[in-house]
């Protein structure tokens, strides 16, 4: 069972250090910092103007923080940003056409990395490696909540 434990740790940090790298080099190729990228993926998904407050609260980093990334993304123009009408002491954000082209590139350029990956892999063996990797997931996906909510 130990050997057993320790493939498992080894094949988690192997993935945790690919998805890492390919985080970096989605970051180098859209000059962005990890935040600033979740900042422009929150907003193409929620695809309408963000109050900063709540930008703040969703990403779990302080206001100042949030003003600091969307400033960044406004001299990029990526984010545009204006006061509420509602509220003159509130700020929204709202992704412009070039945010979202560029978000859209990282997702197709996403895919086509997936796409070359399954190429490498045994066609007879695709449907099965997704499905043991999806367990994988699942099980470690349960085990990390129970750890969390033992904590």
């Amino acid at each position: 069972m130990k050997d057993t434990v320790q493939k498992y740790a080894t094949l988690s940090g192997t993935l945790y250090k690919l998805c890492s790298k390919k985080e970096r080099i989605r970051r180098r190729c859209l000059s962005l910092g990890r935040m600033e990228c979740d900042l422009l993926n929150y907003l193409n998904q929620i695809n309408e103007p963000t109050c900063m407050n709540v930008l703040a609260e969703e990403l779990k980093v302080s206001h100042s923080r949030i003003t600091r990334i969307v400033d960044t993304l406004v001299k990029k123009e990526l984010v545009i940003r204006y006061p509420s009408e509602k509220d003159r002491r509130s700020w929204l954000a709202e992704v412009t056409a070039k945010g979202k082209v560029t978000n859209e590139n990282t997702i197709v350029d996403f895919l086509n990395l997936q796409e070359d990956l399954i190429t490498r892999l045994p066609k007879d063996k695709i449907e099965e490696i997704y499905e043991n990797i999806k367990l994988y997931i699942g099980a470690y996906h349960e085990a990390l909540d129970e750890k969390e909510a033992s904590l």
